[in-house]
């Protein structure tokens, strides 16, 4: 033990302990945990101690405690940053998951309100809407809805075709580029958190009222003609969003 690790407070040691036990996978999602006695006798600490300890993971979300069955781990959530775009098969396998996509499906839908607004269509104008839902190790985490211009939204649809079949997993983002022939330069989002309804809660696999995060995206080429507008739903138990921001006094 270093000279920092010594000049921890107790609770702070244990905490770090179990963290560092969790990170090496000696204690796994969904597993029981020491009980608080023999937490006390493996570490000689005080049960006051213990609680603190526990309670700071709980509170963290690190574990979860079940009335009459003892505290367990939680699952981790997947961080992703906000100051950069990263790939939906990019975030899952850091979180050492194997990610998929399935195609729930394609449509030539009118456009019309908030989905004719945001592409600039006339309302009733044709436009094509891709739903997506993206899983890690067979569990829903996100579930995208994407409009499009025509022109774009077949090209898009496309390769949306093609990588399923293949059985590579996509979001939107992994559409642009060569193969599609559509060049994103900017993407303008906004989140709000909102709760799962009846047919949300069913594709996500959640219970009805459980949180969700909102983004909803604008992508435009450098001309600042919109590509696509995208709603994605991300599960509030399994995403954590975060960023760095400058502090101008």
């Amino acid at each position: 033990m270093n000279r920092q690790d010594r000049a921890m407070p107790l609770y702070s040691k244990l905490k770090k302990s179990l963290n560092d036990q969790m990170e090496m996978g000696f204690f796994k999602p969904g597993q029981l945990i020491p009980s608080e006695r023999t937490l006390c006798l493996q570490y000689g600490i005080s049960r006051i101690t213990v609680r603190r300890c526990i309670s700071e993971l709980i509170h963290e979300g690190i574990l979860y405690r079940k009335q009459g069955k003892g505290t367990f781990v939680a699952r981790r959530k997947i961080q992703q940053g906000l100051a950069r775009i990263v790939t939906f098969s990019q975030t899952v396998l850091e979180l050492g998951m194997k990610p998929s996509s399935e195609i729930l499906s394609i449509e030539t839908i009118n456009a019309v309100g908030e989905v004719a607004k945001q592409l600039g269509l006339p309302s009733a104008a044709p436009a094509v809407k891709l739903a997506l839902l993206g899983k890690g190790d067979e569990e829903p985490l996100v579930f995208y809805e994407s409009f499009f211009p025509p022109e774009i939204g077949r090209k898009i649809a496309q390769e949306a075709r093609k990588r399923e079949k293949e059985g590579v997993p996509f979001s939107t983002y992994d559409l642009y580029g060569e193969s599609s022939g559509v060049f994103p330069t900017t993407v303008n989002q906004t989140f709000e958190a909102i709760v799962a309804n009846d047919p949300l809660s069913a594709i996500m696999e959640v219970k009805k009222g459980s949180p969700l995060l909102l983004i909803q995206s604008l992508f435009t080429n450098r001309n600042r003609q919109p590509l696509e507008f995208r709603k994605a739903l991300y599960r509030g138990d399994r995403y954590k969003f975060h960023i760095v921001r400058d502090f101008i006094a």
